[in-house]
């Protein structure tokens, strides 16, 4: 991974068909930058994401978390922990 030395933007690889070396070029301004030696750049998007990560999302809930009881509150941390393995187990 390198960055841009005019902007310190991401600089991404770069081959063109016309030309006969790669080379890395930043996202920001456009600076071209040859490539010594060739390490195989390789551009990955996949982000992973861990359970603590997701949001909950709780709808229609009419009654404040101060106004429950104890094993109300005991249920509802039960059903969350369960949420998050049931997704673990699907990734």
């Amino acid at each position: 991974m390198e960055f841009c030395e005019k902007c310190g933007a991401l600089m991404l690889p770069k081959k063109d068909e016309g030309q006969k070396t790669p080379v890395l070029k930043c996202r920001e301004c456009g600076h071209e930058k040859p490539i010594k030696s060739d390490p195989a750049y390789k551009v990955e998007y996949r982000i992973k994401h861990s359970p603590r990560e997701k949001i909950v999302v709780v709808e229609n809930e009419s009654r404040y978390s101060e106004e429950l009881t104890e094993d109300e509150r005991r249920e509802r941390r039960k059903e969350i922990l369960e949420y998050f393995e049931l997704e673990d187990e699907g990734e």
